[in-house]
């Protein structure tokens, strides 16, 4: 018997594509369907020149810290050329379509890529990842669209012997779609079953609470929610790519109940850091039942931008002296408490208001409407 020729083994780096000497600027806006390929595989990926952080000081310098500093630039440019070899990524709003175009000679194939975008938004590159995705600003949640989406499999530029490792990449990366995400959601009328309930979490499908996915939860010690509680809780199953109903836990860490609640996410997601682990009687954990506030939505740009550690509404309010408490979701969702009716209206209106303003326009806005409620409650 004669043995069987196997496969080449795929390569260590896809070949690189073929870059043009002048790159075509990205365009302002696209539109579901546009074809991306050129700009993403054809032009080098933009590189950020501030962000080093370094400035050209004019001061007197050793010769020391000069050959330092030369080394410094060196091993940048090094680790700059270094990255750019490395295949791009493709993050939210983009599909990644393989099409084998006959050669014209006998029944040879050339395989090649298209890269499309899905969702209407600005193209933009994350230089750290080396993801492009599209910057999206959209009212209605979905797990394919949300921030953790944003590590996936690199393109393969190769074909071939590749195709397994694609097909498992892929599955890897619809299981794991917006896993993490943190969401506010309402309890609605019926349980799906009797050890679940259904979450209304504002996207295209309702996500499934176990009721058991509390801190120090057990069978006969548990939350007794009602339908119209709101609830925060983290993303910790997906389905389908983000098309079927979605698994939330109120445990740090993620959690479920078919894991014998250890706390972990199914997919190996912990990401909460040094968030809370409380038991959910005491009232301050990280996650469960929010009571008393006022909740309302903002679209999903302003969420995250509300998430964001350099957000200037949050840290104007913060500034102002005013106590309050503010949880949000990725899928919209914003609750505020307060220790007075008129502050929480005043953050509600801040909050809405910030998001078509310049950071000096916020800071002003703040201010004033800080000043205007401390004078209605003097008076």
């Amino acid at each position: 018997m004669s043995a069987a020729t196997l496969p080449p083994p795929p390569a260590t780096h896809p070949p690189e594509p073929p870059t043009s000497p002048n790159p075509e600027p990205l365009p302002v806006a696209v539109l579901p369907g546009d074809d991306l390929t050129r700009f993403i595989l054809h032009n080098p990926p933009p590189q950020n020149l501030s962000s080093s952080g370094k400035h050209n000081r004019k001061s007197k310098k050793s010769r020391k810290q000069t050959e330092n500093q030369q080394n410094e630039n060196s091993d940048d440019d090094d680790d700059v050329a270094e990255r750019n070899k490395l295949p791009p990524k493709l993050g939210t709003g983009l599909s990644c379509i393989y099409t084998a175009a006959s050669s014209g000679a006998g029944t040879n194939s050339v395989p090649s890529l298209k890269i499309q975008a899905t969702i209407a938004g600005k193209l933009q590159y994350r230089l750290s990842s080396r993801t492009w995705f599209i910057a999206s600003n959209p009212r209605r949640y979905h797990l394919s669209t949300s921030a953790s989406s944003l590590s996936p499999f690199p393109i393969a530029i190769n074909s071939g012997s590749s195709n397994n490792s694609n097909k498992k990449s892929s599955i890897s990366n619809a299981m794991n779609m917006g896993v993490g995400d943190r969401v506010i959601g309402i309890i609605e009328d019926q349980k799906a079953s009797a050890d679940y309930y259904r979450v209304q979490i504002f996207g295209s499908h309702p996500a499934l609470l176990h009721v058991l996915n509390f801190e120090g939860a057990t069978k006969r010690n548990r939350p007794q929610l009602e339908p119209g509680c709101l609830i925060f809780c983290r993303v910790i199953k997906s389905f389908g790519g983000g098309r079927m109903d979605p698994e939330v836990s109120c445990k740090v860490g993620g959690g479920s109940a078919s894991t014998g609640g250890s706390g972990k996410a199914a997919v190996g997601y912990d990401d909460d850091g040094g968030a809370s682990r409380k038991d959910w009687l005491t009232n301050e954990g990280t996650y469960g039942p929010l009571y008393g506030g006022t909740s309302f939505r903002v679209s999903l740009g302003l969420a995250r931008e509300l998430l964001s550690p350099k957000s200037v509404v949050l840290a104007a309010l913060d500034q102002s002296g005013v106590p309050f408490e503010i949880a949000v979701g990725v899928n919209g969702m914003v609750w505020v408490n307060s220790s007075e009716a008129g502050y929480m209206i005043m953050i509600l209106n801040a909050i809405k208001n910030s998001e078509v303003m310049t950071k000096e326009q916020i800071r002003g806005m703040v201010k004033m409407m800080v000043k205007n409620v401390k004078k209605q409650f003097e008076d």
